[in-house]
């Protein structure tokens, strides 16, 4: 078997294996997403089990609260995939893996034409976010690891590339301004929602934090931000840069794990390197 095939093997084997130790039968599991974590549809089940299959993945702690938050927003109705109802949504470790269960939602990504829909869904969620009272790291915790792989890790960039983007990053960010900090998804791009019968769901809240409501915006396209008041355009554009470059430096660690990765990757340099 290839690695690939291997990875999305042992995904399968851990969510199986936990649903079956709670009592379930997922008689026909598979793979829905291979992109980041390996997410498993355990048919005939409405479950759905998100996997931790990467390098970049994140510890139970980020896992816990991930749950934590999405189950607090589903109570409010705000319009998010649940945490699955069936079992202990997680985090579960099984065979050195961490795993979370989610309801299946019946649907498919949103795409460009969808954004401000998303948008207008992600407002939802905002004001959902209320009453939460769970401790949230910072954005700026995610912009240092991002970072130290910059500095540390191995990575698919040539030396100049690496240099440039260390460069780019560390300016951009010596111009991030301090300011008031609130409840954000953290990686809110259209990757993340799910159109559904009932609308645009929200999904993946691993990398919740407080941050400006501009970070959040900067993983939309213009066309979901309608929204949205009182918006820093100037933090909103350096936003959308830093954002790039994380993008770049994350789909770097792990191209060879699916075309859209590599794809992301080799997109966001160039798209840099023509922003000088």
């Amino acid at each position: 078997m290839s690695s690939a095939a291997e990875r999305r093997a042992r995904a399968v084997g851990a969510a199986s294996a936990v649903a079956r130790a709670h009592g379930l039968d997922p008689a026909d599991p598979v793979v829905l997403q291979d992109w980041n974590n390996t997410v498993v549809h355990l048919q005939p089940l409405a479950l759905v089990a998100r996997v931790s299959t990467s390098p970049l993945a994140p510890l139970a702690r980020a896992l816990e609260r991930e749950v934590a938050v999405a189950s607090h927003l589903a109570a409010r109705s705000a319009p998010v995939i649940p945490p699955s109802d069936l079992l202990p949504p997680g985090p579960h470790e099984h065979a050195g893996l961490l795993l979370t269960f989610w309801e299946f939602a019946e649907g498919h990504l949103a795409a460009h034409e969808d954004a401000a829909e998303a948008g207008a869904a992600l407002a939802e969620v905002h004001r959902a976010f209320a009453g939460f009272a769970g401790d949230l790291p910072s954005y700026r915790e995610q912009l240092g690891a991002v970072e130290r792989l910059l500095d540390d890790a191995p990575l698919s960039l040539a030396e100049a590339d690496r240099r440039f983007l260390r460069e780019l990053y560390a300016r951009l960010a010596r111009e991030l301004p301090e300011g008031d900090e609130r409840r954000l998804h953290g990686e809110a791009h259209l990757a993340n929602a799910m159109v559904t019968q009932d609308g645009i769901r929200w999904c993946d809240f691993e990398s919740v934090c407080r941050g400006p409501l501009e970070w959040d915006l900067s993983a939309l396209p213009d066309e979901g931000l309608g929204a949205f008041e009182d918006t820093d355009s100037q933090l909103l554009a350096l936003l959308r840069r830093l954002r790039s470059v994380c993008v770049a430096v994350w789909c770097s660690v792990q191209p060879e794990r699916a075309p859209e990765v590599a794809e992301a990757a080799a997109f966001h340099l160039r798209l840099q390197r023509e922003l000088g």
